[in-house]
């Protein structure tokens, strides 16, 4: 009994985690098809900046597996690659821009569309190189401007350790909660026991807050 009672508690708590995960997930994939919506909408009424401000959103809810992440950022490429042709340096720096910006935003242990992240740091470089140069860099040519525009994008800094600390911290604790929660929570009976409920619920919302609040700032 008490090991079926075990594994069922298991369960319950993997279960917990499921769907916990899977509403910020679906919430994401949400979240991003809204956003590339309304950019369509403002693209189709000429609002370009406008439009490319909700690409951007669109592209930094990131999902594994959802598509909306890539057309975003395939979205923002054309706006750039239209803002180069007719001459707008601005328009085109602030798309690619938001290509990289969204790129590592959605970063964890490994970099998504990397391939896209080189290319936008590529033409950002290009573009800089363009502009009018400070007094500093004055009478430098432009290919010493752009490779030194280039090392500066390509010097990406690790995530925060300290966020990440947490991050990981937290995601332990949440899972560890859950699972604690399902074990003694719940009698045999399948009955809350309120007093271990609320101590192990609690430890939930905190192991999930840690986690959420290291998420966005590692």
């Amino acid at each position: 009994m008490t090991r079926a009672r075990n594994v069922r508690n298991a369960v319950r708590a993997a279960a917990i985690a499921v769907l916990v995960f899977g509403a910020i997930a679906a919430r994401t994939i949400l979240s991003a098809r809204t956003e590339l919506d309304a950019a369509r909408v403002a693209a189709d009424g000429g609002k370009i900046d406008q439009a490319l401000a909700h690409y951007r959103r669109a592209a930094r809810h990131y999902v594994p597996g959802s598509p909306y992440h890539v057309t975003a950022l395939e979205r923002l490429e054309t706006l750039a690659r239209a803002a180069e042709a007719s001459g707008d340096g601005e328009r085109a720096l602030a798309a690619y821009r938001a290509i990289r910006g969204s790129i590592l935003a959605t970063r964890s242990f490994y970099v998504p569309e990397r391939a896209r992240l080189d290319a936008a740091d590529q033409r950002i470089a290009t573009l800089m190189a363009e502009q009018p140069a400070p007094g500093m860099d004055s009478g430098k040519p432009k290919e010493q401007l752009r490779a030194e525009h280039l090392a500066l994008l390509q010097a990406d800094p690790d995530p925060n350790l300290g966020w990440t600390v947490l991050l990981l911290a937290g995601f332990a604790a949440f899972v560890g909660a859950a699972f604690t929660f399902s074990v003694r929570a719940i009698d045999e009976h399948d009955r809350i026991v309120p007093r271990e409920a609320q101590r192990w619920g609690a430890l939930i919302v905190v192991g999930f807050g840690m986690f959420a609040l290291g998420l966005a700032l590692a």
